[in-house]
């Protein structure tokens, strides 16, 4: 995507048109608000709503690639595969923001056009609590990916205004985006369903998890231990007994998801979120993959061959996250894969024991919906927030992560470390959720020491010399840096240039200049 100047994006009124499933956000949004206007009927303040969730997703693979769990499988890397292993600097930030500001801006005319309007409070009330969510939900985005970025709340009518923003302190804008899902959560006008019987909205569950993510990127561990616990409590989600169940075709949506975006069958997203085998990086495998039944792909997604190698065989989350053989019909001897695959997330017939679709998709064109808040995610956030309150004895520390650890037929823990609590958002949700393993490394210190480790790590676990290589040149990369360089990511310096050219005050990340 080329990255706009934020001041023109600002702007944008809403636009856009709504792609969802059957019962879900199923009503079209376009051109329905400018600075000018009001909602009339309720008909307009639900178009409204579905823009706004137009915007949402998880963290993708560009959070996943360049951590100790994730590497492209691509022979030559794409523009994104090597962003997401830091080849980038201040020219050519791929992360553009101007997406996620132009969610936040129609989100502050919602809400200012709510106001103005002569509808019920009933719904003045859902448009608002909503309203509230999507903003905090790109913003904790934004100031967790970028630290210090301009926050602007209130409705803008005209460039002028705009260009007087620099950027706000990051922990300011999340404790005020904290704010703001309190205020959500005690109207009363958030669902307190599923996710799924909700329509895919945001529920007062949703708001909880969001607003536990925000506590616990700034530490505030009681405030997250709060929070999730009514999560794990007292809502309606329930873990599936069968680990598998939260990938199985047609059981898309399931009550495992706190908040998700939904697709249409048959209509190509943008989104990547697709494991694929590279059949042109491991050619010498293609007679097992057209055995399977995979015919297509460019693997975005695969595992770093060490951290594959931690999972317990007798984890039985394994065989749907690590495939990295396979022995054709009438052989005996495993052909082995360049690359080690995530049969959760290829959608085609593997693994081959237990395939989890009968046949291959095409690339983003699914169903599956982007899981984004998932409550196995609630109970690890709730066991490392009890944690660092009362320590690796406590009973609900040990409660939370045994409730996880309990359908991988592993042994239950009876006091844990911090390395545990890491190890299982690793086994549990790699490759998915709203921080990535990379936001994850980043808020416990250990990004830039993780990924120096990471060639000797790979060497040692027999990885091959394409992936040492891809690991060495992300530690070169870090290590050259100024310390902590990539735990925050550049405004793009055409954006800053345009800025200061009409008096704006936008400025260069400090790690950055």
């Amino acid at each position: 995507m080329k990255n706009k100047y934020i001041l023109k994006v600002l702007m944008i009124t809403f636009l856009g048109i709504n792609i969802s499933c059957s019962d879900f956000l199923d009503e079209d949004a376009r051109g329905l608000l400018t600075p000018d206007t009001f909602f009339q009927n309720e008909e307009e303040a639900i178009l409204a709503l579905n823009t706004l969730n137009e915007n949402v997703g998880n963290a993708n693979f560009l959070f996943f690639l360049g951590t100790d769990l994730g590497v492209s499988g691509r022979i030559t890397l794409a523009a994104a595969h090597s962003f997401g292993a830091y080849d980038f600097d201040v020219t050519n930030n791929r992360l553009a923001w101007d997406t996620q500001y132009a969610t936040i801006m129609n989100a502050n005319l919602a809400l200012a056009s709510i106001e103005k309007s002569s509808l019920s409070d009933d719904v003045k009330g859902m448009v608002t609590s909503q309203a509230l969510f999507f903003r905090a939900f790109q913003y904790i985005n934004l100031a967790t990916t970028y630290g210090d970025v301009p926050f602007i709340v209130e409705e803008l009518t005209n460039i002028e205004e705009v260009s007087l923003y620099g950027q706000t302190d990051d922990t300011v804008v999340i404790q005020a985006m904290i704010d703001d899902l309190e205020t959500a959560i005690t109207s009363g006008y958030l669902s307190t369903s599923t996710w799924g019987d909700n329509d895919g909205r945001p529920t007062v569950w949703a708001a909880r998890m969001l607003k536990a993510h925000a506590h616990i990127w700034l530490e505030q561990w009681d405030e997250a231990r709060t929070e999730l616990i009514e999560v794990t409590t007292n809502s309606p989600h329930e873990l599936n007994d069968d680990y598998a169940d939260k990938y199985r075709e047609g059981n898309e949506v399931h009550s495992e998801i706190i908040f998700g975006k939904q697709y249409l069958q048959d209509i190509l997203s943008s989104i990547n979120t697709t494991a694929r085998p590279n059949l042109a990086g491991d050619s010498g495998s293609r007679s097992a993959f057209t055995e399977v039944g995979i015919s297509n792909g460019s693997a975005p997604f695969t595992l770093r061959k060490s951290f594959a190698n931690t999972y317990d065989d007798n984890d039985a989350r394994k065989i749907y996250n690590v495939w990295d053989s396979y022995t054709l019909e009438g052989t005996t001897e495993p052909i082995e894969f360049a690359w080690t695959y995530m049969p959760k997330l290829m959608r085609g017939p593997v693994p081959v024991s237990d395939p989890l679709f009968s046949e291959e998709e095409a690339t983003n064109n699914s169903s599956e919906p982007s899981r984004i808040f998932l409550l196995a995610d609630a109970y690890l956030l709730l066991a490392e927030a009890d944690f660092m309150l009362n320590g690796g004895d406590s009973q609900v520390a040990l409660d939370a992560i045994n409730a996880v650890r309990l359908r991988t037929t592993l042994p239950l823990y009876t006091s844990i470390t911090m390395e545990d609590i890491r190890n299982e958002r690793a086994w549990e949700l790699v490759g998915e959720s709203y921080w990535g393993r990379k936001r994850d490394l980043i808020r416990w210190g250990i990004l830039d020491s993780t990924v120096i480790g990471l060639p000797a790590a790979e060497a040692a676990a027999g990885a091959t010399t394409e992936a040492i290589s891809r690991a060495q040149d992300e530690a070169d990369i870090i290590s050259s840096a100024p310390a902590g360089r990539y735990t925050q990511y550049p405004v793009l310096q055409d954006d800053v240039l345009q800025s200061q050219a009409i008096g704006g005050a936008l400025t260069q990340n400090p790690l950055w200049e």
